[in-house]
C-alpha cells in the first residue's frame, strides 16, 4: 500500500512534479462513486447478516436503517446525491452502530479504509473500527494508539475519549481537555497522593503542588546532566502546561473561554505521553 501511495502518475513524473498528497477534507467527486458503491455493498452485506438463521430479516434490517437515519435525522437511505458531510456522517453511524463482530462486514470496513487511503481523503477507520477519525501521520498515530491500549483501566477510557473527541467527524475541543485531564487525573492520584486519592480528594493540582513541594522524594528514570537519574521538574511542567491550558474549566473567570482545535489537539498528545511515562515507570519515588 505505501507503494501505491508514493507512486506518481506518468504525467506527473514526466512534468517533474512529486507524488499528489492532497488530503480531501471533504468527499471529492473521484471518490464519491466508489464510496457510494462500497455503501450498497455494505447494504447488501448487513441484510445477508441480519437475516441469518432468522424467518424476518429484511424486517430486522430496515429497523437497524430506520435507527440509523433516525441518529443523524436523515429522512431516507440513500448515498447519492447527499452533501459531502452527511455521506461522511453516514459512513461515519454505520460504522459506530455496525454489529462488527460478522467478519463479513469486517472485510467491508477494511475495504472501506482502502478506498479513504486510496481516494486521498483526509479521514480513515479509527482503529477501534466504530468510527471516523482525521487521517495523521502513522508514526504518531500508532504512537497514541499504544499510549491508549496500555493505559489500564479509566486512564485509557479517558485517553481514547480525549482522541475521538479531537480527530472524530465532530470534534469537542472542551472535551478534548476535560477527558485528557481526566487520564492523568487516573494514572497521577493514586501515584504521588495515593491516600488523599482513596478519599476523593487527589486532583491533577494537588498531584502538581505535592511535587512541587516534595520533589526531592521523586525521581526520572531519564537520566540528568550527570548521568543519574533527573528531577522532576520536567514532569511538572508537562502537567502545569495542561492544567493551565484548560481555560474552558470553569465559567465566569477572566480568562475563561471555550478551547479552540490546536489546544485541544496538543493537550491529548500531552496527555498521551504522560499517561504513558506515569504508567511505565519513568516518575518514580527514589529509593529509601
Amino acid at each position: 500500500m505505501a507503494e501505491i501511495q508514493s507512486w506518481a502518475p506518468l504525467s506527473r513524473r514526466d512534468a517533474g512534479l512529486p507524488t499528489d498528497d492532497t488530503l480531501y477534507d471533504e468527499v471529492p467527486s473521484h471518490l464519491a462513486g466508489p464510496l457510494g458503491s462500497w455503501a450498497q455493498r455494505f447494504d447488501e452485506a448487513l441484510r445477508r447478516s441480519l437475516a441469518h438463521g432468522t424467518d424476518d430479516g429484511g424486517r430486522a434490517v430496515e429497523k437497524w436503517w430506520t435507527g440509523l437515519l433516525l441518529r443523524l435525522r436523515m429522512e431516507e437511505n440513500t448515498f447519492e446525491n447527499r452533501p459531502a458531510s452527511d455521506q461522511l456522517d453516514l459512513i461515519d453511524a454505520i460504522l459506530r452502530w455496525c454489529p462488527a463482530s460478522d467478519t463479513g462486514l469486517l472485510r467491508h470496513i477494511d475495504a472501506l479504509d482502502e478506498l479513504l487511503l486510496l481516494g486521498g481523503s483526509a479521514w480513515c477507520v479509527r482503529s477501534s473500527l466504530d468510527g471516523l477519525e482525521r487521517r495523521l501521520d502513522p508514526t504518531v498515530t500508532m504512537a497514541a494508539r499504544t499510549a491508549v491500549e496500555a493505559s489500564a483501566g479509566d486512564a485509557g477510557q479517558h485517553l481514547a475519549a480525549a482522541w475521538i473527541a479531537a480527530y472524530g467527524r465532530h470534534p469537542d475541543p472542551d472535551k478534548v481537555m476535560n477527558e485528557s485531564i481526566r487520564a492523568i487525573e487516573a494514572v497521577a492520584c493514586p501515584l504521588v497522593e495515593p491516600a488523599r486519592a482513596t478519599r476523593g480528594k487527589a486532583t491533577l493540582g494537588t498531584v502538581i503542588g505535592e511535587l512541587r513541594n516534595s520533589g526531592h522524594r521523586w525521581e526520572l528514570a531519564l537520566p540528568g546532566p550527570e548521568g543519574a537519574p533527573a528531577d522532576v521538574s520536567a514532569v511538572v511542567a508537562m502537567l502545569g502546561l495542561l492544567w493551565q491550558s484548560q481555560l474552558s474549566r470553569h465559567a465566569g473567570a477572566p480568562k475563561s473561554r471555550r478551547q479552540e482545535q490546536p489546544e485541544a489537539e496538543a493537550a491529548v498528545h500531552l496527555a498521551a505521553a504522560l499517561v504513558h511515562w506515569l504508567q511505565s515507570g519513568v516518575l518514580r519515588r527514589k529509593a529509601p
